[in-house]
C-alpha cells in the first residue's frame, strides 16, 4: 500500500473518530479544552508517553494507548524536526487522548488488569492536568529540553528528573 494512501486512510479514520467523539462529548469538555496554549498541550503529551512507559507493556491488549503512545512518539518527533506533519499528528494524539478514558473503562471489568488500569487513568488525569496547569518557564524548560537519544528516540530530562514527584502526584490521586 502507497504511503500516500496509507495516511488517506489515517486521516479518515480520524475525521470519523472525530465525528463520532463531537456526538457524545461537547468541545468544552474534551481533554485538553482548558491548556492555555498548544505548548502546554505537548507537555502533556509528554509527561503521559514517559509516565505510561513502565505500564505499556503490562497491557499489550489496550490498542488505544499502543496508538496513542506510537503516535505521541511521532508527534513529539515532529516537533523536534519542525515537520510539516506535526499539526496532524497533535490533532491525532489528541483525539486519541480524548478516547483513552472509554478504552480503560472497558478494559478496569477485566479483574486481572484493573489495577493497573485505574493506575493509567490516573496517570492521564495527572498528565493532562499538571500539563494544563504548568507554568509558562517550566513548560519552555521541557520543550527546549526535548532532543533525540542516541537510539533516536525522544528524550526528556526535564521530566525523567521531575518523575518521583509525579508518581507522587499519581499515588495520591490513586487514594480517591
Amino acid at each position: 500500500m502507497g504511503k500516500d494512501i496509507q495516511k488517506e486512510m489515517r486521516k479518515q479514520m480520524f475525521d470519523k473518530m472525530e465525528a463520532d467523539l463531537q456526538k457524545s462529548c461537547k468541545p468544552e469538555e474534551r481533554m485538553f479544552a482548558l491548556h492555555p496554549d498548544e505548548d502546554h498541550i505537548i507537555v502533556s503529551h509528554a509527561l503521559f508517553l514517559m509516565m505510561s512507559k513502565p505500564l505499556a507493556g503490562k497491557l499489550p491488549g489496550l490498542k488505544g494507548l499502543f496508538l496513542l503512545r506510537k503516535f505521541e512518539e511521532e508527534m513529539l518527533t515532529a516537533y523536534l524536526t519542525e515537520s510539516d506533519e506535526f499539526p496532524e499528528l497533535l490533532r491525532y494524539c489528541n483525539l486519541l487522548y480524548d478516547m483513552l478514558p472509554y478504552e480503560l473503562a472497558a478494559a478496569a471489568r477485566n479483574a486481572a488488569i484493573a489495577s493497573k488500569v485505574r493506575k493509567l487513568q490516573v496517570i492521564g488525569m495527572v498528565a493532562a492536568g499538571y500539563g494544563g496547569d504548568m507554568e509558562d518557564d517550566t513548560v519552555d524548560d521541557i520543550l527546549d529540553d526535548m532532543d533525540f537519544d542516541r537510539n533516536n528516540k525522544v528524550c526528556i530530562h526535564v521530566i525523567e528528573l521531575m518523575m518521583p514527584q509525579l508518581n507522587q502526584l499519581v499515588e495520591r490521586e490513586k487514594i480517591y
